[in-house]
């Protein structure tokens, strides 16, 4: 089983947030999280982030003030030094023509956002453990 050993997890919910981190230390304890509120926060720490320690996964709430999940997206994809590191948009919002145009833009996966900590455990399990 591969490990990521950090990931990005951009989500203004801090309910959502705590409740992920606490899911991904039980299935993938040594992974490091890094949490923040919002696109342009992700942008500062990302900016702030030597090259060697990006993360290996970016995860994106849609639904967020200031930058949406997929403004946050197209400024990833359009940067020459984050274009390459994988992003998962997850959202409450479910529209085929949404999830289509994410994928088109470069995401790896559009998801529903969990809404029992079943299914929160199911998604990482899913998509954050590769086999």
């Amino acid at each position: 089983m591969l490990k990521y050993k950090k990931i990005v997890l951009v989500d203004d919910d801090a309910d959502d947030r705590q409740i992920f981190e606490e899911l991904l230390q039980e299935i993938i304890p040594d992974t490091l999280l890094e949490s923040v509120e919002n696109g342009l926060e992700m942008i500062s720490l990302l900016d702030k982030t030597p090259d060697d320690e990006l993360p290996e996964l970016i995860i994106l709430d849609q639904n967020m003030p200031k930058m949406t999940g997929k403004d946050s997206l197209l400024f990833l994809k359009e940067s020459p030094r984050y274009k390459l590191i994988p992003t998962i948009i997850y959202s409450t919002y479910q529209v085929k023509d949404f999830y289509q145009e994410c994928l088109e833009l470069g995401a790896q996966d559009v998801v529903a956002k969990p809404d029992t900590l079943q299914a929160y455990r199911t998604m990482i399990e899913q998509f954050l453990v590769v086999h």
